[in-house]
């Protein structure tokens, strides 16, 4: 079953072309997408690795990076591995993988003593689609500094400084990611909670993130979701982030509709 829903995305991604960029000819800064993921999520990765390498950008310099804990035995570590040598995609943490209790601390922290400066870090759900070159051109017009960025709840919320930031898919200016990795009111309280949640405690405590901007509608659930907290409207171009992916039936109902376009013929007969 895995292997035939993944030749279905397969076979309506063949002949896509490029899409041709819109707008001015610059790439002045950089982001960092980091998706949570974890070991056990290959198929997931594989889709959203289709989904985003058709995609294109002119205005930002994008690096896309799965987020992993540390493996757990052997098995865990040869896939990983594998996976690590063919794609050169993964970035694996050093601390087992978890849920509240740390990995969310622990990746901007990596992040910010890789070497590699970036001008905003995101931390991205693997049910969460981003429109790059949107998220791009929506960057551009944004400060560089103290930047916060994100779908801030609840969804009849439109105050940026009212609530935290949803965890869907978030931005941290370059200089917040190395204040995190850096201060000591971060390092009081590392786990227990909602991270995302603890992401905004974070920033209040230090009164850090003055910039915050939040992007509903451009942010938001995809239409089939029913769930608590929903935050949905139809598909349109002006979409940057839609949330609750949580099948390939709706990976690929998205991204026929965003990438259905620049499909070409999907099969031709052989010839003899």
């Amino acid at each position: 079953m895995i292997q035939e829903r993944e030749t279905e995305l397969r076979a309506l991604m063949k002949g896509i072309a490029t899409p041709t960029p819109h707008g001015p000819e610059f790439q002045n800064f950089s982001i960092f997408i980091g998706v949570f993921s974890t070991a056990s999520k290959v198929e997931r990765r594989n889709i959203i690795r289709l989904a985003y390498g058709i995609q294109h950008t002119n205005i930002a310099n994008v690096s896309i990076r799965f987020v992993i804990g540390t493996p757990k035995g052997e098995e865990e570590r040869l896939q990983l591995g594998l996976e690590s040598l063919h794609y050169g995609d993964l970035l694996i943490l050093d601390m087992e993988e978890n849920m509240n209790k740390g990995k969310t601390w622990k990746y901007f922290s990596t992040v910010a003593i890789m070497g590699v400066h970036f001008d905003y870090v995101m931390k991205v759900d693997d049910d969460s689609y981003v429109r790059i070159h949107n998220l791009a051109a929506s960057l551009a017009e944004q400060p560089r500094v103290d930047l916060y960025y994100g779908y801030v709840l609840p969804c009849e919320n439109q105050n940026a400084y009212m609530n935290y930031i949803a965890g869907m898919g978030y931005i941290l200016s370059w200089d917040l990611v190395q204040w995190i990795h850096e201060s000591p009111i971060v390092r009081k309280r590392i786990g227990g909670y909602s991270e995302d949640r603890m992401t905004g405690d974070w920033l209040d405590a230090g009164n850090k993130a003055l910039n915050r901007v939040n992007m509903k509608p451009m942010f938001y659930d995809h239409p089939a979701y029913k769930g608590r907290d929903r935050c949905s409207h139809e598909l349109n171009p002006e979409t940057i982030l839609i949330h609750q992916l949580k099948s390939t039936a709706l990976w690929l109902h998205v991204l026929r509709y965003f990438e259905g376009a620049h499909v070409t013929a999907l099969s031709t007969p052989l010839r003899p």
